[in-house]
């Protein structure tokens, strides 16, 4: 795990490259849809979460998100989003605001959103790598979270596996890619 804690004011983080945390919840559904990839450019398999909290003096927005992305050699990207009861079992270890209750788990009103901002932002990138993208961890406030947070953290996830996180020379780079795309929401 990797603390992000210079994202700019109100707002931190954590990152965790191919040794993600084991969070299990029920799955009561499955979101999929397949991206027909422009340019296929290599990509090698990996595992990411990242979690982060987004706040505006008493407002914030939590969203933790996990995904595998698995290369393969047909023409489409394959996304899957494993959907979750509401409310799940309560997660200890997180960066929300103390006063919210986080839940395991990707509810479909987030599911959603996740889904359609997957699609929209690997449609608009110039190259993309074919395989499967499961978005198989997550996690929620009870009041702290917003499709909002839940698109940028998918927006950063999946532009931080077009630069190989492994690659990543330095914390800096990580934490430079996430505060310039305009976390204040």
């Amino acid at each position: 795990m990797i603390i992000l804690d210079n994202l700019g004011r109100f707002q931190r983080g954590r990152i965790w490259i191919n040794d993600v945390p084991e969070i299990k919840y029920k799955e009561i559904n499955k979101l999929t849809s397949a991206v027909e990839v422009k340019e296929i450019i290599n990509m090698k398999p990996c595992r990411m979460a990242l979690e982060l909290l987004l706040s505006r003096r008493d407002i914030s927005n939590y969203a933790f998100l996990g995904v595998k992305y698995t290369p393969n050699k047909e023409k489409n990207l394959n996304i899957s989003v494993y959907v979750s009861e509401d409310e799940g079992e309560i997660l200890d270890d997180n960066i929300a605001m103390k006063s919210d209750n986080v839940f395991i788990g990707i509810p479909n009103e987030y599911a959603e959103t996740v889904l359609s901002t997957a699609n929209k932002v690997i449609e608009g990138l110039p190259q993309f790598s074919s395989g499967n993208l499961e978005f198989y961890i997550g996690a929620h406030g009870e009041v702290g979270s917003s499709k909002l947070s839940f698109s940028k953290v998918t927006e950063l996830i999946i532009k931080l596996l077009v630069i190989e996180p492994e690659g990543i020379k330095s914390l800096n780079q990580i934490e430079e890619l996430i505060s310039n795309e305009s976390l204040v929401v």
